[in-house]
Parts: structure tokens; sequence; C-alpha cells
């Protein structure tokens, strides 16, 4: 009985004996390199031709050559196999599509003519010449079923094994067949079912030259060895990959509920197309338009922002700072409603590509109650102011005619204590009507050109003046010239120094450092008390905010002198910020841009022109 076994170095196919046998083999080679594949399927025809079988090789013509040239390499005269009907080469491709019937394999076609084919050779029928008139054992090499799974038909390569498998049963000639595959087609997790579906077609199964090559028993167990551990590992991989998309399955399912359930209009844009790649329900609502409608517009079309160009800078503050807020004006297509709206990106990366989220807040409620808020501080304060002018009027009226006459002294310490507070709540008055104005616009300037240090000299007297608690020293000075509100400049300046008193209790010295270069003046405040935790200094210049830690108790105030402050300094083009430690005080810092020197005495043009700066 023919069989089949593994030869030499390269674990190849043979055949050990002429000797015919009633039974066909179905043999699958599978591997890496052209060249181990030469070397196999060479060494099995070779075997074939010396023991005088017919072999019949349905290759790609790539292959052909290869195996030929193996054959004539082992000494074999194809030429002569060939007129004698002993050696018969043909087109893997070629062949394949004779019983082919669209996609679909001709099952009738296919028994007719490579049954015929290999009926012929078993024969020595038709060109085929064998021995004496005995019926020769056909060797066949085809790759057929490789072609249809390299183009992308596993299920039909499967079929036609089966095909190949029923011939071998309907015929009554035996015939020795070799299937081969490249080990690339079959890698991956998908191509599992189909790989061994294949190793079940067939008889025999030679694994590729990785483990054929091996040529001891022992080589061959510790390669089987790892080839399981490696196989272990691949299944805890692919249990913990599984495991993954499932956590992101359900990941997504739970961001799509939140986007499409959020109250916030959401829109995401790819920032190289700038168009929508996805927008919800809301945002769709407060355009007059559907999700689907908006998905490919480009941004701007999308009707939130006035012009292509208010658009393209947004994108380019995208860009640089990675975050861009924007308010926004809509109105409702369905009922004319304007809508007020928050609009905040973000551009971040995500799986390898950068993408743009848009988070839309509608704060037309908001907006009218802080409208409503700040119409009623206005009218507070305007209605409190004219009671305190009179209760102001009339304690130091009180306080002049006391003075002329003997009085109890308990009574003038009480008027001077009446007028403390007066002033107290005339200053807390004067703050919440900046505020208003300030949002507003309405805040009066008189801009005018001064001398910096001198004002600085003259608040911090004043200020001194009303304090016995602390002694503020002058460090340094700008020597610089600015343009702006004197008396405005002289507010923030007065607002720095009296928290620098209020929040340093154990301390008793309060620094004011002035240093300045070619365009710049910077004064810093520095106090020696309680300090501010970084976690604050996002918030300290909000308006109405307040540090709240109840270990230090409270401090009087409304939280609004740092806002106007930093609004009154950031309005004459400079810049207030704070460094601050938590127990280790404060220093308030700001900057005023400096004005050149004046022209010398005498240059009435370059005064002229001076003038004409101050005034515009």
């Amino acid at each position: 009985m023919t069989n089949l076994s593994y030869r030499g170095t390269r674990g190849t196919i043979s055949s050990s004996a002429p000797v015919p046998s009633r039974q066909s083999q179905h043999v699958v080679q599978f591997y890496e390199a052209d060249e181990f594949l030469a070397n196999s399927v060479g060494d099995f025809l070779s075997a074939g031709l010396v023991a005088g079988a017919p072999c019949i090789v349905i290759a790609t013509p790539a292959h052909r050559a290869d195996l030929e040239r193996r054959l004539v390499a082992d000494g074999l005269d194809l030429a002569a196999a060939q007129a004698r009907g002993d050696y018969r080469a043909l087109d893997a491709a070629e062949t394949l599509a004779t019983f082919m019937n669209g996609d679909a394999l001709d099952a009738a076609r296919f028994a007719e003519i490579i049954g015929g084919m290999i009926g012929g050779a078993a024969q020595g029928q038709q060109g085929w010449r064998g021995q004496q008139g005995q019926t020769r054992q056909p060797h066949v090499f085809g790759e057929m079923v490789a072609l249809l799974w390299e183009d992308g038909r596993p299920s039909s390569a499967i079929e036609l094994e089966a095909l190949w498998n029923d011939l071998s049963v309907d015929l009554p000639y035996p015939f020795l067949l070799c299937c081969a595959y490249p080990m690339r087609l079959l890698a991956g997790e998908a191509n599992a079912e189909q790989f061994v579906a294949i190793c079940r077609s067939h008889s025999h199964v030679i694994p590729d030259e990785s483990y054929s090559a091996l040529t001891t028993a022992d080589a061959r167990t510790r390669a089987i060895t790892r080839l399981q551990q490696k196989a272990a590992s691949l299944e805890a991989e692919i249990a913990e990959r599984q495991r993954a998309e499932e956590r992101l399955r359900t990941s997504e399912n739970r961001y799509r509920r939140l986007f499409e359930a959020s109250t916030d209009g959401l829109l995401m844009v790819d920032p190289d197309t700038q168009a929508v790649i996805e927008a919800n329900a809301v945002l769709a609502t407060w355009l007059g338009s559907t999700p689907a409608r908006l998905l490919g517009l480009e941004l701007w079309q999308t009707g939130l922002f006035p012009s292509r160009a208010a658009t393209l800078e947004l994108l380019r503050e995208l860009e640089q700072q990675r975050i861009a807020r924007r308010d926004v004006v809509l109105a409702s297509a369905e009922d004319g409603q304007v809508r007020s709206i928050e609009f905040v990106s973000t551009r971040f990366r995500a799986n390898g590509h950068d993408i743009i989220q848009c988070n839309l807040r509608d704060v037309t409620e908001r907006n009218q109650l802080e409208a409503r808020k700040n119409a009623f501080i206005s009218m507070a304060s305007h209605e409190l102011k004219t009671p305190v002018t009179s209760l102001k009027g009339f304690t130091q009226l009180l306080q002049r005619r006391l003075q002329r006459q003997p009085v109890d002294p308990q009574t003038m310490l009480f008027l001077d204590r009446m007028d403390a507070q007066l002033n107290k709540l005339t200053g807390l008055i004067g703050d919440l009507l900046d505020v208003t104005k300030m949002q507003e616009g309405t805040l009066p300037y008189r801009e005018t050109r001064f001398d910096l240090d001198a004002l600085l000299r003259e608040t911090v007297e004043n200020v001194q003046a009303a304090i016995t608690t602390h002694q503020v020293r002058i460090e340094g000075a700008t020597s610089a010239q600015v343009s702006g509100d004197r008396d405005r400049l002289g507010q923030v300046l007065i607002n720095l120094l009296t928290n620098a008193v209020k929040y340093s209790p154990g301390a008793d010295t309060v620094v004011v450092r002035l240093s300045a270069d070619q365009q710049w003046a910077e004064v810093a405040v520095q106090d020696f008390g309680i300090g501010i935790a970084e976690q604050y200094h996002g918030r300290i210049f909000e308006q109405f905010y307040q540090v709240a830690e109840p270990q230090e108790g409270g401090y009087p105030g409304l939280g609004i002198g740092l806002y106007i402050a930093h609004t009154l300094v950031e309005r004459h083009g400079g810049r207030l910020w704070l460094e601050s430690r938590k127990g280790a005080g404060s220093t308030f810092h700001f900057t005023l841009p400096t004005l050149p020197d004046l022209a010398p005495e005498g240059d009435e043009s370059s005064v002229a022109a001076e003038h004409a700066e101050v005034a515009q």
C-alpha cells in the first residue's frame, strides 16, 4: 500500500513504494516560503515519476516554474516525461474557470473535467501510458483552493476540497492529492473555524517549515509545547480583548445615551474638513433642523456663527489653545424665541485623530436672572445712597457742633464710630454701583497723563493715615508716566492695601514694591498673612467670590473688591495676578503700560502730538 511520510530534513511528502492502492490520499501542505513549497511538493512529484506514476500539476505559473526547476535539479527529464504523457502541467486559474458557473462551483463539470483527467492518467488512456496496461496511481498537486481563498472566498475553497473528496470516492481509480495553502492566508482569529474545516477535509495534514524541518522527536515535542503555550497565551489575549471590546461597547452605548438624552446642545466636528460628524436632537431643534441634515455641513453653515470668518477665527483659537468660548444668540425657527447660548468648544485627540467637541448651553434664563439681579443692585444702591449721604451729613454736623461745647467724651466716641461705619457703608454702595456700571459698560473714565509714583505715594499715605495696626512700606520706584483714570487706579491700590491689612491680622507690615522697564510699570503689594491656597487662585478675581474656609472664620466684605480691581487694570491695558501659598502670605501684582518721556521744552510739534495722543 502506498503511504505518505516525511523525508529528510525538509520534512517533505514522499511515496515510498509504487504499489497500487484502492485508497486515495488527500494531503494538505501548509507553507510560509515558496522555496519550501517547491522542495516539499517537488519530492512528492519526483517520487511519483521515479516510481513510474503519472503526475498532474495544477498550479500558478510561478509555482509551476519553481517545481520544474526542482525536478530538473533531481535529474528528471521532464521533456521526456511530458512526451510519454507521464507529466502534465496546467494553469490553476484557467483550470478553475472551466468548472465555475459565475461565482459558484459546478460539481458536475468538476467531476467531468478533473475526474476524466485523473481517470485517463490512471488507465494510461488519452496519452497516458501505463506499464503492461497496469492501472497506475496518479500524483496530483493542486492549488486552486488557495486561489479561491486568496480571492476572499474561503467557503468556496472548502467546498472545492469536498469535491475532491467526493471524486476520490466516485472514481474507481485511487490517486494521491496534495493541496497547498500559504500560512499568511490563514492568520488571524477570523480564520480559525475555516482552518479547522480545511484540516478535517484532508486525510493528512503537513505543517509548515517551522515545524516540518525539525528532525528529532524531542525537537518536535518542544516545538509543540511552545505552540501550546503560544496558543494558550493567544486564547487569554483574545478573551481579554473580547472583554475589552465588551467594555468599549458598554461605554459607547452609555455615551450614546448621554449624548442623545443631554439637555445641552452637542456637536462633534472634524477639524480637518470642518464638517459636522455628529449632532444631537437638542441642538438640531435650536437650529430648526434635524441631526441627519446637519451631518456633513461645515461648522459655519450651521448658523451658529454670523460668518465663515468668525468660524475660522474660532478654529484657529482651538488649534492654539485647545479650548474656545463664545456667546451665541440664536433665534428659534419655530417660534422666533431668541436664545442666549453659551458655546464652549474643546479640541482633543482620540484614537490617533483630533476631534472638536462643542457644548452649547441655553443660558437665556440665567442671563435674564443676572440682568434682574444687576437691575436690583443698581436700584438698591441708588436708593441707599441718598439716606446714607444724609446720615453722613447729619453726623458730621453733630460732630462740628459738639466740638464747640463741653460734651460727654463717650458721645463723641459714638459719633466717631457712626461716622466710620457710614464711611464703610458708603464704600460698599460705591462698589456695588461700580460693578453695575462695569457690566453695563457705563463706568466713566477720565483719562489723563500722570506720574505713577506720585499717585502711589499719595495713596499709601492716605491709607496709612487710616490704619494703626500695620506699617505700609514702599520699596523701589517706577519713574514712569502712565495714561488713565488717576482716581480709578488709586481705587485699585486702595483695594489691594486694605485687603493686605485685613488678611494679615497677625502681621504688622505691608510692602509695596515698584519696578519698571521700557514698556511696563509693575506694582506688587505683599502681605505676610494667612495666604490663599492654590486651588482658589483661578476664582479669586470673580465677582462676589470669597474664599471660605471654616477654620479661618469669616472676613467682612462682598467679594467684589478684587473683581473691580481686576476689571480696572484690564481696562487700562494692564494685567493683575496673584502669587500666594496657604500660610505664607500673598502678593498681588499689576502692570500698566508706560508712556514715553515728554519732548524737551520748546519742541512744540512733539508736545502737540503728545497732547493729541492723551486726548485719544
